[in-house]
């Protein structure tokens, strides 16, 4: 009995998530922190081409994120500023709200590096590679303690997340971040020390985005990119489209799959019922 529970839970998430799924429309976004941003547009009308960086004003902010009236991102923080933090906070219809950052390296270092792990973890795992404990710990030196350039670590690169959209569907944020199509040499610094062989061809990563939302903080990244069709004058920034979301909390997940539990018994008792008459 305990375990059909089990699995009547899982069900009922799979098949309550989809329901009804329709995004919520931003209100309001605010800057604030210590730190920087940058935005990078398409001109007016345009999908395609060469973005062009534009002045950090909350107006160009609103006009990719909440109006759609430009194609871009908004870079939360730099590497060259690594102790600043920015914070997007983002209002929906009905109050809700979702407070979105760059990384400080105490992100990354909390917890015993849980953050670190868990992103090498899984970015060794997307290119079938499975580090052992002993890769793990250099792989974790490199990334927080040796500097990849004059002055920048390679946790700074991971750091400052290109933000080029924002959706809150059936309660899980959603979050598009601009990146690299084609990160292979960004991918081996995250295996630097290891021993292991290159990363192959074809390989992605994304930055890592904080995102604050419902009482919980959590870290979106992601391994797997599309074509954006567009890029900066360099042809290489911006041209991969990674999309990520929030997790509910098990609390949250529990009392789904009760309800749904609860909703399919009435149906089902009623149907007994019937069977009687």
């Amino acid at each position: 009995m305990k375990f059909k529970l089990i699995i009547q839970i899982g069900i009922s998430i799979a098949l309550l998530m989809p329901l009804g799924a329709q995004a919520t429309p931003i209100t309001n976004i605010a800057i604030s922190g210590t730190g920087s941003y940058s935005i990078y547009e398409l001109p007016v009308g345009q999908t395609t081409g060469i973005l062009t960086i534009q002045p950090p004003t909350l107006s160009a902010v609103k006009d990719v994120l909440m109006f759609s009236t430009r194609v871009g991102n908004v870079q939360l923080g730099t590497p060259v500023l690594p102790n600043a933090q920015t914070n997007m906070t983002v209002t929906f219809t009905g109050g809700s709200q979702a407070i979105f950052s760059n990384l400080l390296k105490t992100d990354w270092t909390d917890n015993s590096f849980a953050l670190v792990h868990n992103y090498i973890t899984a970015a060794g795992n997307s290119v079938l590679m499975t580090l052992t404990q002993s890769q793990l710990d250099d792989a974790t030196n490199h990334f927080l303690n040796i500097a990849v350039l004059p002055g920048i670590y390679a946790w700074q690169l991971a750091s400052d997340p290109s933000i080029a959209a924002i959706n809150l569907v059936n309660g899980h944020i959603i979050v598009g971040q601009d990146g690299l199509f084609n990160p292979v040499n960004y991918l081996n610094t995250l295996f630097a020390g290891t021993g292991a062989p290159p990363a192959p061809s074809g390989s992605q990563a994304s930055e890592v985005v904080k995102v604050i939302y419902d009482g919980s903080t959590q870290y979106l990244y992601s391994f797997s990119a599309t074509s954006t069709g567009y890029s900066t004058a360099d042809k290489v920034s911006y041209t991969g489209r990674y999309t990520a979301e929030t997790i509910p909390e098990p609390a949250t997940l529990l009392l789904l799959g009760i309800g749904f539990i609860g909703l399919t018994y009435m149906r089902n008792h009623k149907k007994r019922d019937v069977s009687k008459v």
